[in-house]
Order: C-alpha cells, then sequence, then structure tokens
C-alpha cells in the first residue's frame, strides 16, 4: 500500500486517472481491491495533494459507480454464458446467484448497501446478478447510487484521516473484512436456520390440524 502512494505522489497530476483506471479494472474481476485503493486514494489526498480532495473523490465516486454498471452488463449481455468463462465462473456459482435473487426479493435496496462493503468477489457477484436476472437498469443505479456513495465515502475517508499511518489501515482494514465477512455469514446461517425452523412449525401445524379434521 505505501509503494502504491509513492507511485501516486510522484505521479500526482494524472493519479485521478490511474485510480479510474484501476477500478474500472476491477469492474471487469480482475484481482484488484476496489477497497484498497479507495483507501490510498484518500491516504494520498491527505498527504499528497490536498488541494485535489475533492476532485479526486469525485473521481473516485464515478469510477466506483461505472464499474459496477460494467459488471451489470456483463451479467446482462453474456447471460448464463458466464458460468462457462473461468475468469468469472468462480464467483458466480448457482448457489451464490440464488441467494443474491432471494435476497433482492426480500430485502431490496438494503441488498446493494450491505452488499458493497463485502469485498471477496460478492460485490462483482451482486451486480453481475443483477444483469443476468434482467433488473431493469435504472432501477439498478439508482439502488446502487447511494450504497455506492456511503461506502466511496467511509473508505476514502479512512484513508484521509488516517493517511500518515497507513499500516495502522491496512491491518484495520483486513481485520474489518475478516469480521465482515464473518458476521454476514452468521447472519446467513441464523436467516436459514430460522426459516427451516418456521417451515417445521408450519408443516406441524397442518399436520395436527388434519388429524384433528
Amino acid at each position: 500500500m505505501e509503494s502504491l502512494i509513492s507511485f501516486a505522489c510522484e505521479h500526482a497530476h494524472s493519479a485521478h486517472w490511474f485510480f479510474f483506471l484501476l477500478i474500472m479494472l476491477a469492474g471487469l474481476n480482475l484481482p484488484i481491491s476496489e477497497d484498497i485503493v479507495l483507501i490510498t486514494a484518500g491516504a494520498l489526498a491527505s498527504t499528497c495533494i490536498p488541494e485535489q480532495t475533492f476532485h479526486l473523490f469525485a473521481w473516485l465516486f464515478f469510477a466506483c459507480w461505472f464499474s459496477a454498471w460494467e459488471a451489470y452488463w456483463l451479467g446482462r449481455l453474456l447471460g448464463p454464458k458466464l458460468y462457462n468463462i473461468k475468469w468469472f465462473s468462480y464467483i458466480l456459482t448457482l448457489k451464490r446467484i440464488e441467494r443474491l435473487h432471494h435476497f433482492y426479493e426480500r430485502f431490496g435496496f438494503l441488498t446493494f448497501m450491505v452488499g458493497r462493503f463485502i469485498p471477496g468477489g460478492v460485490r462483482n457477484a451482486l451486480f453481475m446478478t443483477s444483469g443476468l436476472g434482467k433488473m431493469p437498469f435504472h432501477k439498478f443505479i439508482l439502488r446502487d447510487l447511494p450504497a455506492c456513495l456511503l461506502s466511496v465515502s467511509a473508505l476514502f475517508s479512512l484513508g484521509y484521516f488516517f493517511g500518515q499511518n497507513t499500516q495502522a489501515i491496512t491491518h484495520f482494514f483486513k481485520t474489518y473484512q475478516t469480521v465482515a465477512l464473518l458476521l454476514i455469514l452468521l447472519g446467513i446461517l441464523l436467516y436459514f436456520g430460522y426459516s427451516k425452523m418456521a417451515l417445521r412449525s408450519s408443516s406441524q401445524r397442518r399436520r395436527e390440524e388434519n388429524f384433528k379434521q
């Protein structure tokens, strides 16, 4: 991360293009951490180019928003063919797609709000699944807009306010990422456990009613 900041400081006049390109490549499922890019950009703004803070933030926001559009249209245009492309198949499993569709139906916009903060391929899977499911594009961009603004603001601010100590940021982010994934996994397990118990209880009540009749 420090080497990335050093390189960006040396080319500060074109840093916005540099970060924009990285995030757009991440939208194509290249192994680039959008979160690390945002934190690094925030640290760069606070240490090297404070006069360009808002300019850089605007570029990052639109880069993250547009990269989601990339993933959406990959899913929309290629459809089920994505399952046969090794580049995408490892994050687009049928099980993950079914879960995301279920979350869309149940939680709507909140799915994007939570999904924006989950790395490890889940974020892009969320966007590609929206395209695969042929969610109307205008609905997709409107649902993702506030989620994108919140996540970019949070991560950019984290880098900006702690920009003098990038090692502490990296450690915090790795911890946050692990904890976030564990909490999401726990939530999913609790939800499906509760659903299974509710279904079993409902079936038992129906059997008792039929027996009484």
